[in-house]
């Protein structure tokens, strides 16, 4: 049975919107996630800083000369501050200097060196505040990407109507963060699947010829929301062929268990599983990778079926348990890359598949307090042990918190296999795991709409009352730029759809300008809880209308999947028996 407070904690996260923590964890992957994509966003404006002092273009140039250290400055400062204090104050004096030198008055070569010292100290901040190795991760570099291309769908919206520009600096902000993500595809490339690579470039070049003919915005959004659909696809491949690998694993480890108990019956079923079913999912990638790869694991695994039983001795049958180790260790480095492998992310993933098949497992072997197919619960009991053992793996890279949470969690899990509990509350438990994962990951609610940033800007704007009452101005301000950064620029474009333009205008300027200004003043608590409420006022009558474009958003959805991509998804459950 499971405590009181594992069911209170299953509750509260039922509860909390998956798309915004109420806790903050300065040190937590999404929190690096967002502070590394405002230093992307600030490689975008220098782009377009660029461009536009080659066309000599002062009026622009000064807008994206400004606009880092106006706004995305802020959204950094906290993080900048914890980390290194020097640092902090070498980005605010390094952007501001980019500010004031970066113009037309000056020589080409004058500005430019103040963009590339911009650039250097941005290259300092993801080193020290997100870290070398976590930013080299490509799973990382894909969340990146998405949240470039998101901002650039909100930009856009905002710029172009019925084929005119008619906010230059909007339509730029959109480019810029497109060419952005773009270079970042680049250096991933290698490392996604071949035929979703391809997808994406020929999606770029859709997009960018969209942008060209000043398209209406539901086609560029369609087209930018096709990439980062195939983003997410785009690992799916290696996901599911090392999933594979990790059940193979869990399918050992449960042998182990019935060598040492002399089950000749549930040995030979863990010994031929990995031959029988998982190895012809794994087959086409070993294959295509290298065919006597392929050949080889296919033959210790047939060895493994025929020698690892009770017939032979058990130091005779471990030899051969081992042996198949060794030989999946070869295919996950040869197919999945060891850098790909060694990635949080990527683990974390492998981790909610092998929890996600462990509930359908449990729930087909356990009815009624008893077990009705031993095989099936041992093969949930293999799975929830090999995800342990990956999040074991990745445990100091997990927040504390987080990690305390998913440890208690796997203790409640472990406590129901033993009482042989009601599959629902297995399948609770362990989606309590999944959860938090996906918290750890940011990962938002695939079902979540416009009103969720309406919810999201809600929950920061109060933060903000509480953290600039407390005296943190950094962090208060930080928490009201993430509000119109994060979460109000994506509801601009689809007021400005349905005729509120006014409204969107008067907010934008209440929130983006006016309530950023008074902290930075060091106004009153008083008159920022003034101005907060009033505009938390103005975003209770943005959420009275936000169904009439919530559904208006979920059809571009539909037609983007339906006109872009055709999935086949593999169903790995469907295929157990």
């Amino acid at each position: 049975m499971t405590n009181v407070k594992t069911l209170t904690i299953l509750m509260t996260s039922i509860v909390l919107s998956v798309s915004f923590s109420q806790a903050v964890y300065a040190e937590s992957y999404q929190d690096k996630a967002d502070f590394a994509s405002s230093l992307e966003e600030t490689l975008g404006h220098f782009w377009a800083l660029e461009q536009n002092l080659d066309d000599k273009n002062a009026e622009l140039a000064l807008i994206h000369a400004t606009h880092p250290i106006a706004e995305l400055y802020d959204s950094m400062k906290p993080e900048l501050k914890a980390a290194d204090p020097n640092l902090d104050a070498q980005v605010q004096e390094t952007l501001m200097e980019l500010k004031n030198r970066a113009n037309t008055e000056i020589s080409r070569a004058q500005a430019q060196q103040a963009i590339d010292d911009a650039k250097g100290v941005v290259a300092i901040a993801r080193s020290t505040v997100v870290g070398d190795e976590l930013s080299s991760e490509t799973a990382f570099k894909v969340k990146l990407m998405q949240v470039l291309l998101e901002t650039s769908i909100a930009e856009y919206g905002e710029a172009v109507s019925d084929g005119v520009i008619g906010e230059m600096a909007e339509f730029q902000d959109g480019s810029a963060f497109v060419w952005r993500s773009q270079q970042i595809f680049a250096e991933i490339e290698s490392d996604v699947d071949h035929h979703a690579a391809e997808e994406i470039e020929e999606l770029y070049g859709d997009l960018w010829a969209a942008y060209d003919a000043r398209a209406d915005p539901s086609q560029v959004e369609i087209l930018a929301g096709g990439i980062i659909h195939e983003l997410d696809e785009s690992l799916e491949p290696k996901i599911e062929f090392a999933s594979s690998l990790e059940e193979t694993l869990g399918h050992f480890w449960a042998l182990e268990q019935n060598l040492d108990d002399k089950n000749a019956e549930l040995a030979l079923i863990h010994a031929t599983h990995p031959i029988a079913e998982l190895y012809d999912s794994m087959k086409p990638e070993l294959k295509a990778a290298d065919p006597n790869l392929d050949a080889q694991v296919q033959e210790t695994l047939m060895e493994l079926k025929n020698r690892a039983n009770t017939e032979i001795s058990r130091a005779q049958a471990q030899q051969a348990i081992d042996d198949a180790k060794g030989v999946v260790a070869i295919a996950r480095s040869t197919v999945v890359g060891d850098e790909l492998s060694s990635e949080t992310a990527f683990k974390v993933k492998l981790m909610q598949v092998l929890l996600e098949t462990s509930i359908a497992e449990y729930g087909e072997a356990v009815s009624d307090g008893v077990i009705g197919e031993m095989a099936e619960f041992q093969d949930g009991s293999a799975f929830v042990w090999r995800s342990q053992q990956i999040f074991a793996e990745i445990e100091s890279d997990v927040d504390h918190h987080a990690a305390e949470e998913i440890e208690e969690l796997y203790g409640d899990l472990w406590a129901a296999y033993d009482a042989r509990a009601d599959p629902s509350q297995v399948e609770i438990l362990a989606g309590g795991i999944i959860h938090e994962l996906d918290e750890i990951l940011g990962v938002e609610n695939k079902e979540s709409n416009l009103l969720e940033y309406v919810e999201n800007i809600q929950t920061l704007l109060e933060q903000t009352k509480v953290e600039y009452a407390k005296g943190d101005t950094d962090l208060a301000l930080s928490l009201a730029t993430k509000a119109y950064l994060d979460n109000y620029e994506f509801l601009e474009a689809p007021l400005i759809e349905i005729g509120q333009k006014e409204l969107m205008e008067e907010v934008e300027v209440m929130l983006r300008e006016d309530l950023r200004t008074m902290i930075k003043n060091g106004e009153s608590s008083s008159a920022i809880n003034t101005q907060v409420d009033a505009i938390l006022v103005k975003m209770n009558t943005i959420g009275t209308v936000v169904p009439e474009f919530g559904t208006v958003a979920m059809m571009v959805l539909a037609v983007a999947i339906i006109s872009i991509v055709a999935i086949t998804a593999k169903s790995r459950i469907s295929l157990r028996v």
